[in-house]
């Protein structure tokens, strides 16, 4: 595994990435630059929330494609019908317009909290796709926290998304299997990129094709060889905390569509262990903590990895403050009904 993600454009191949954001400030910039850094010619950043003050932020940075989703901006892609209620239909709708307005020749799309780490170079493995009906999937590694108090905002192991059989995901994962799928609390099938205009559409996971009567197919895919996805499922316990609350203020219609079995038992279970935000610390720390118990676990099925993901490394001086501190304090600005209800 290298050290350092990979910079290199020599090939000439332009990738890229897009994401629908409504996250603090601080965690959609680092995104972006990271990306940037590290290969990516352009980030298109789709703002969920149109008075986002992550705008102003994000449109001085080189290279980034800043869209609000304002009124008009939903009223212009749905006359009829306008926002979707669903965060998985705004994504795709906006995933695609940026493929569709985009110079790129590949486009990878991924949330705020996704970050593409490179053990190889992930252009030259782009160039060398001969395939265009067929999608390149990054397999998702899902972050850990540190066994003590949480010191940095990306600290932490790696757990790898799995295909164990029932009685091998038990001895893996247990006492919490039942809220996994493919080894992980948010979701195992990691995330995809299609070669730009190749007629791929994206999804939030997959991408999918037109097949016969003008009905989507899920396209074909394959794994990529030198790319993975580092997902932060929650930033802080707090941030977590709010993203479990904030599913749970989705019309109920919604929530069957965006939550599939497992999240809504994880959902379920932290709620029900949440009634003061003492309660709620403790019961992400048994969520998502290391263990030394874990780690055996995790180890014995070769799921534990350790990668040296440092934002702050990479970005330098331009990198914005990632105190964890700070992180919350947006989190709370930025939710202030659900502070309400957490008492905070």
């Amino acid at each position: 595994m290298s050290q350092f993600p990979v910079k290199s454009k020599e090939n000439g191949l332009r990738w890229g990435v897009v994401l629908t954001a409504n996250e603090p400030v601080a965690l959609v910039e680092t995104n972006v630059r990271w990306h940037l850094a590290t290969g990516a010619a352009a980030v298109h950043v789709f703002l969920d929330d149109p008075d986002d003050p992550a705008a102003d932020v994000l449109s001085g940075i080189p290279g980034c494609k800043v869209q609000r989703c304002d009124e008009a901006y939903w009223r212009a892609r749905r006359p009829n019908k306008g926002r979707p209620l669903s965060q998985m239909r705004r994504q795709t709708i906006n995933a695609n317009r940026a493929q569709n307005r985009c110079d790129l020749d590949w486009l990878f799309h991924i949330d705020a909290d996704e970050f593409i780490w490179q053990d190889g170079d992930l252009a030259d493995e782009l160039a060398s796709h001969g395939e265009p009906q067929t999608e390149v999937n990054l397999p998702v590694l899902e972050r850990i926290f540190p066994k003590n108090t949480q010191s940095t905002l990306f600290e932490g192991a790696f757990r790898a998304s799995s295909d164990l059989s029932p009685e091998e995901a038990e001895a893996a994962l247990a006492p919490f299997t039942g809220f996994m799928k493919r080894g992980q609390y948010s979701h195992g099938a990691g995330k995809s990129g299609v070669q730009v205009g190749a007629g791929l559409r994206l999804g939030v996971h997959n991408a999918t094709r037109t097949g016969s009567a003008g009905r989507q197919r899920r396209a074909a895919k394959r794994v990529s060889s030198t790319a993975r996805l580092l997902h932060f499922d929650g930033m802080t316990p707090l941030h977590w905390l709010m993203k479990v609350l904030r599913y749970r203020q989705t019309p109920p219609e919604v929530q069957v569509v965006i939550l599939q079995p497992h999240r809504a038992e994880q959902i379920a279970w932290m709620l029900e262990n949440a009634n003061t935000l003492q309660d709620a610390q403790a019961a992400h720390r048994t969520l998502f903590a290391m263990t030394d118990a874990r780690h055996a676990q995790l180890a014995r099925f070769d799921l534990l990895h350790d990668i040296p993901f440092d934002p702050v490394r990479v970005i330098g001086p331009a990198c914005p403050d990632l105190s964890i501190a700070a992180f919350d304090a947006d989190v709370l600005r930025r939710n202030p009904q659900l502070a309400t209800l957490l008492n905070v």
